[in-house]
């Protein structure tokens, strides 16, 4: 009789247990509305094709999550009573992917009318462009769209760069997922930043001037760091160390704590980034690389990491139509050079594979919804799956010194995870589930377009002219805009006042009631960022240019034909 009472007593206190452990799970995830619904903290993906990491696929492997990170991997685990568990027969599963170098998360800020500088030879810092003091951890918004649009696109972990021109100020490494941003934040200050993109008008405002005066706040901050480490040891007899709030941000790039994200888009670029580095011997990545291939002998024997751009060139369509005063020879040749820097371009990331450069993928300027694509387009011409999907997993892992916790699906690590329908870079592939630290977010089928969708025109896309009220005289060209099948949209400007040259536009943002917003890098007389701000009607489309220290002007525009129509 003992036995049989002690036998139900057990029963029962198992059956307390089970429910006390369900109405727990139910509470925690009821609590944030805001959150997604969980039926419990731990989900199994059950019989999936695993690519645990870039060349090791295992089918039939079943995957445990549980309190954020990865518990078990294999074939033979069961799961558990509480887990949630999700049928990925046909499913493919891999590391979320690592974005190392955006503005993810960061509120582009306002472009502001800067006041005259009294003394332009010795500006503020602040319209310099020399803020190294500003860090991304006490900027970062997880409600910001650029937040959901990378985690839709597979990503789980952003570094984000902040905005601004020549020392725009450090790094920090945050997780893609919804709550408070200090709850996502994973490293603050995990690299410093700098550009060769200067205010014109006050100093330094040439890439001459930015190259002396990073030498010599770097050379100050090596000499403040070894000033206030003597004074640290024994500060007897010593004044009290007093060092600028920019010279202090330097201290960790002269320590080598944490590298310099050097944006090199060029080869003049890259250039002068390895001579820089060779002279005063700080650890460096090559940010948003376009142009790479000239030093990539140089890269690979100084190991230097690089995130090449994902802003790909548009495809040279021909044109059989040669320029004015211009010979049939010429334009041969022209368009033969044009051709070849093409190809350079598509074909450089499996150039850097075939030399064993360590390389991840940069997204400051490309569009979210063609970033899989770009990708698609590079493994066309040349460069292999496997190193691909490195570039999106382990590299940027190993390069942000996070191999630890992620780039891998690995008992122990941080539970990452994107789940998709079809191998990942198939050109049909759809992402299915994307886990952000263990908390699963589903994504929505795009709804079917509605008969006669192919014919309803976009209010922003097409070919417009536009004119630009200068006091000087009217700047004139066009621009295109065309939008991809995701939704976004892709912007070049041809200036037809300078020669027919053409700009790409970079972080395209559409806004509500036909508006869109953009900037171009140009080079007249020094590196000048020009922003627009232009408002769409049904013919036309009115806004303003600002170029920097020149001012605001008025811009008007026409529209001119459906940018498939047109020859760029």
């Amino acid at each position: 009789m003992f036995k049989h009472q002690n036998k139900d007593m057990v029963s029962n206190f198992r059956f307390f247990l089970l429910s006390c452990t369900l109405l727990l799970s139910c509470g925690l995830s009821g609590q944030n509305s805001d959150a997604p619904k969980m039926i419990s903290g731990a989900h199994f993906l059950k019989n999936c094709t695993l690519v645990s990491q870039p060349g090791n696929t295992l089918k039939g492997n079943n995957v445990l999550i549980r309190n954020g990170l990865i518990t078990e991997v294999g074939a033979h685990i069961v799961p558990p009573f509480d887990a949630l568990v999700i049928n990925c027969d046909s499913l493919f599963v891999y590391a979320g992917f690592i974005d190392p170098y955006s503005h993810t998360g960061i509120i582009k800020p306002e472009n502001k009318e800067r006041s005259r500088v009294q003394d332009p030879g010795n500006p503020p810092n602040e319209t310099a462009g020399i803020t190294p003091e500003v860090n991304t951890s006490t900027l970062f918004n997880p409600g910001e769209k650029s937040v959901e649009e990378m985690r839709t696109s597979g990503f789980c972990i952003s570094q984000t760069v902040p905005y601004g021109l020549m020392l725009p100020g450090q790094n920090s490494l945050f997780l893609l997922g919804d709550g408070p941003a200090d709850k996502l934040l994973i490293k603050s200050g995990s690299g410093q930043n700098f550009q060769l993109e200067v205010s014109r008008g006050v100093y330094p405002s040439t890439i001459i001037g930015a190259m002396a005066k990073f030498r010599d706040l770097y050379k100050n901050a090596s000499l403040g760091l070894s000033y206030e480490e003597k004074y640290r040891l024994n500060p007897a007899g010593m004044p009290r160390p007093e060092q600028s709030r920019e010279i202090k941000a330097l201290y960790p790039v002269v320590s080598k704590s944490v590298p310099l994200y050097f944006l090199s888009q060029y080869t003049k670029d890259v250039h002068k980034a390895l001579a820089l580095k060779s002279e005063l011997g700080f650890d460096m990545v090559l940010a948003e690389v376009k142009q790479g291939w000239h030093y990539a002998d140089k890269l690979k024997s100084q190991n230097i990491p690089v995130l090449l751009s994902l802003s790909l060139p548009e495809e040279i369509k021909k044109d059989s139509t040669a320029k004015s005063g211009e010979t049939a020879a010429e334009k041969e040749g022209f368009d033969k050079k044009r051709e070849e820097s093409y190809k350079q371009y598509l074909t450089q990331a499996s150039q850097f594979e075939n030399l064993g450069i360590r390389f991840a993928f940069s997204y400051k300027n490309v569009n979210r919804s063609d970033i899989l694509k770009n990708i698609r387009t590079l493994i066309k011409n040349g460069l292999s799956e496997n190193y691909a999907l490195a570039a999106l997993t382990t590299h940027p892992a190993q390069i942000l010194g996070i191999s630890g916790i992620a780039g891998s699906v690995e008992k122990g690590k941080m539970a990452n995870i994107v789940v998709t329908d079809k191998p990942i870079f198939d050109e049909k592939s759809k992402i299915k589930y994307v886990f952000v630290e263990g908390r699963k977010y589903e994504m929505a089928e795009k709804p079917k377009k509605q008969d006669g969708g192919k014919d309803r025109q976009d209010p922003l896309a097409g070919s417009w002219s536009y004119v630009v009220d200068t006091p000087d005289m009217a700047q004139k060209g066009r621009i295109t805009i065309t939008k991809s099948e995701a939704g976004g949209y892709k912007v070049v400007v041809k200036d037809e006042t300078n020669s027919a040259t053409e700009y790409e536009g970079k972080n395209v943002t559409a806004g509500d009631k036909n508006q869109l917003s953009f900037y171009i890098d140009t080079d007249l007389a020094g590196p000048l960022k020009v922003d627009f701000n232009l408002t769409f009607e049904t013919s036309g489309f009115s806004g303003a240019v600002i170029a920097g220290q020149l001012g605001s002007f008025n811009v008007k525009g026409e529209k001119l034909g459906k940018p498939e129509k047109l020859n760029h």
